[in-house]
């Protein structure tokens, strides 16, 4: 039974980590993810430096559930965005402002692990707003971030007062360096705040102790020449999670998530010719490890992830003026170990090499870009698009589209 939790947490792992952050466009979901190797107006929540690049531009997302299975809540199948971008004075010069607006916002703690906590920061809240600046000084330019998501809730029974809150901020700054014709830096870094309280428990009031989570990041463009540019990329984060209760028993079963995670990359853009761009990156190393947040000293509980290498693989074809074709696929060769003493001394090792493949269409009609991301079994089951009839299966395999992302230019 615990090999088989082993195997749906790594499967779980390797699926979210060749998906792009929640913020991310059908372009770089198509493109398998690679969304740090490449430029692209969608990283501007990652790279926050990088939005005077995308000035004036309309944001609008619709994400199938499918992305975030185990996080959804509500009656909503998708998660939805609309967001704009403005550069004020000539040229940018006063630096561009962009506001984004969506109904959910992603959990910060990904990896959660059932045998701990069961749900440190784990789940979605709706979304208030996401904030952007970048200002431009010469061959420099820097950004800023923010975003805030929370839920309260207050109930009054005669003279019984109840109120609950939730809530998820995040920080972030940026840095780009244009060191001359043919390269550049991006650097980038975050921290994000948690707070909690759930009032008359069985343990009392449980509120937040452990709340924060921390992020950097670094990449260089280097282009070496007309056909090859160069992409390396190192990114680091880490948080500790935890929660505690008026009962001191609560700790006792009860304990937090704490996550590191490090990754190291090396991207090769390939411009074949004019309509045609390879992308080849080889992350010599994925390595995540997962331990309790201050559990009893008897408890002993860890995993890894450690992926040595990953590879990424896509295309994107400019078919027509009109049309673009993009595909690609990420191949990991990982490890998962896990050890603890829950049920008796246990310990578990195990290596996968899973492999996705995603495809998308990208549609530009005047200053519109329209880009999906499709079902691998779409073209098995065409009629239902072509003559009305729906193939009898519903949930990510029944959907003829997963993703739709569009920016409109002004």
């Amino acid at each position: 039974m615990r090999k088989f939790f082993g195997l749906i947490i790594t499967t779980a792992m390797v699926a979210l980590l060749a998906m792009p952050a929640f913020a991310t466009d059908s372009r770089v979901v198509a493109l398998a993810g690679a969304g740090n190797y490449i430029e692209d107006d969608y990283n501007i929540f990652d790279w926050p430096a990088t939005l005077p690049s995308y000035s004036n531009t309309v944001w609008m997302s619709v994400h199938h559930y499918m992305f975030w299975p185990q996080w959804v809540e509500g009656d909503s199948e998708y998660f939805t965005m609309i967001g704009a971008s403005y550069a004020f004075g000539e040229d940018g010069s006063y630096g561009t402002f962009g506001v984004f607006l969506y109904n959910y916002a992603p959990p910060l703690n990904m990896w959660g692990d059932e045998d701990g906590v069961q749900g440190v920061y784990d789940e979605t809240l709706p979304s208030k707003f996401t904030f952007m600046y970048a200002y431009p000084v010469e061959a420099m330019t820097f950004g800023l971030f923010f975003s805030r998501a929370d839920e309260y809730y207050s109930e009054t029974m005669d003279s019984d007062t109840e109120e609950d809150s939730y809530a998820y901020t995040t920080i972030g700054v940026g840095f780009k360096y244009n060191g001359g014709e043919n390269w550049y830096v991006d650097a980038a870094g975050d921290i994000s705040f948690a707070s909690y309280e759930d009032q008359n428990t069985s343990w009392g009031t449980v509120t937040d102790d452990a709340n924060m989570k921390y992020g950097a990041r670094a990449r260089l463009f280097y282009e070496y020449n007309e056909i090859f540019t160069f992409v390396p990329y190192l990114g680091f984060s880490m948080y500790d999670f935890r929660l505690t209760a008026d009962s001191t028993d609560y700790a006792d079963t009860h304990w937090g998530d704490k996550i590191i995670n490090f990754t190291f990359g090396i991207g090769t853009q390939i411009k074949v010719n004019e309509d045609n761009m390879l992308i080849f990156v080889i992350e010599p190393i994925d390595y995540m490890k997962y331990e309790p947040s201050q559990a009893p000293d008897t408890v002993e509980y860890e995993w890894t992830y450690t992926t040595l290498p990953r590879f990424y693989l896509a295309l994107e074809s400019d078919v027509k003026d009109w049309l673009t074709f993009r595909i690609g696929g990420v191949k990991s060769l990982s490890k998962y170990t896990q050890k603890d003493n829950m049920e008796g001394e246990y310990e578990e090792t195990s290596t996968f090499a899973p492999f996705g493949l995603f495809m998308g269409l990208g549609f530009h009609v005047g200053d519109f870009d329209i880009d999906c991301v499709i079902n691998n079994d779409l073209p098995y089951h065409m009629g239902y698009w072509l003559t009305g009839y729906q193939w009898n299966e519903t949930g990510p395999k029944g959907e003829p589209i997963y993703m739709v992302t569009g920016t409109y230019h002004f």
